[in-house]
């Protein structure tokens, strides 16, 4: 069997998400920047804006922090909900931002702090580094308005990963430490600290490999190596997520595993894992999901060449689930692709396997069939089908 460390091998880590990361350093004790006046004394929520409660909350908190000592029994919860309160704080500030410049969605990530020599890659999850700086000049581009808020956003997830460490570190046997780490992993990954994130997933995976975020948890990875285009280390943590007790989500990651592996041209396993995600998809959902891949498999296919129309039309059967209704949809669309694609010949050979399937509609189909090859412009073709046709004892 083999170790986690295996699953969650050492990636070339080199990437980010356009999400990018705040100051360096330690940042201060988590306080509500709002909750002070310039005489000091605690504000009326009510000049905090949307997130009044939030600030509120959090200020309570800090109060109750500072009065209680590491071994009251009430800290570990205190610091859960501090540092779940401030990771709510950096994402509402965030939608904000984004909603007051699309363009803040495009930031350059920072680079990812390099590892000192002989560091260990699996490090527990509470050596990992604060969030670096964003590249400032790109900031600044950004409307007044939004960089505001994307500071904002920053300072409130370095302060809700700072919240999240200590409580790993001062109470490692915390009952939820499982929903901890996956949402500081969660920060990390949102932040494009993925060298950060993985000993975080790494240890939620090892010490707690019952919880139903051990799932979630290959799904975050999974998705940042998607949405990097890293194919190649997103499929390999797709194909754990599909191992679980099937549900949404391993329906959707199995959508995704055949995306990836058909980005990396591994055809075969691209359509069985397509296969294996629609049957999935049509007993656990989401319903959408099996649209979807009916939508995409006609262009997975149409990406072998040459094609075999009986091959594509096995593949649409067993897709399909011998659903001749969907069948046919596919048939249909592939052979439009293939003609987009300036493949005439391929795509009558589709409608050709459309006939022997659809005989009531063999004139219909192979009508169309004569269609497409004038449109080529192949007179050799064209002369092809309209003999095919006379063959049917259709009329050209």
């Amino acid at each position: 069997m083999r170790t986690v460390a295996s699953l969650l091998f050492p990636f070339g880590l080199g990437l980010s998400l356009a999400l990018a990361g705040c100051g360096g350093g330690e940042t201060p004790e988590p306080k509500d920047p709002s909750s002070e006046g310039s005489s000091g004394k605690p504000q009326p929520q009510a000049d905090a804006g949307p997130d009044a409660a939030l600030l509120g909350e959090i200020t309570q908190l800090n109060q109750l922090l500072a009065a209680i000592d590491k071994s009251d029994p009430g800290r570990p919860k205190a610091l859960d909900r501090l540092g779940e309160l401030l990771a709510e704080l950096s994402k509402n500030n965030r939608d904000r931002a984004l909603a007051a410049d699309p363009n803040v969605s495009s930031l350059p990530p920072p680079a990812e702090p390099k590892a000192a020599e002989g560091e260990v890659s699996d490090a527990p999850a509470k050596a990992g580094p604060v969030l670096p700086a964003r590249n400032a000049a790109a900031v600044k581009r950004l409307k007044p308005d939004a960089q505001k808020l994307i500071q904002k956003a920053d300072m409130y997830a370095a302060e809700a990963i700072k919240a999240h460490k200590k409580l790993i570190a001062d109470h490692p046997d915390y009952k939820d430490m499982d929903k901890v780490l996956f949402r500081l992993g969660g920060l990390y990954v949102a932040y494009g600290q993925v060298s950060a994130a993985r000993p975080v997933y790494f240890e939620l995976i090892e010490k707690h490999p019952k919880s139903p975020l051990v799932p979630e948890a290959y799904w975050n990875f999974a998705e940042f190596f998607f949405n990097a285009e890293d194919y190649e280390n997103a499929y390999k943590l797709y194909a754990r997520i599909v191992e679980y007790t099937p549900s949404e989500r391993t329906s959707v990651a199995g959508y995704r595993l055949a995306l990836s592996l058909h980005k990396l041209s591994r055809l075969d396993e691209s359509w069985k894992a397509l296969e294996g995600a629609a049957s999935a998809a049509r007993i656990h959902g989401p319903a959408g999901t099996v649209d979807e891949i009916y939508r995409d498999a006609p262009k997975l296919a149409a990406t072998r060449k040459p094609l075999s129309a009986k091959d594509a039309a096995a593949f649409f059967v067993r897709l399909a689930e011998s659903n001749e209704d969907v069948i046919k949809q596919e048939l249909n669309r592939l052979a439009q692709i293939l003609e987009d694609e300036g493949r005439p010949l391929e795509a009558t050979e589709v409608l050709h396997v459309m006939i022997d399937r659809y005989k009531a509609e063999k004139c219909a189909i192979q009508a169309r069939a004569i269609e497409i090859a004038t449109r080529s412009g192949n007179n050799a073709i064209r002369a092809d089908e309209v003999n095919r046709s006379l063959r049917l004892g259709c009329k050209p």
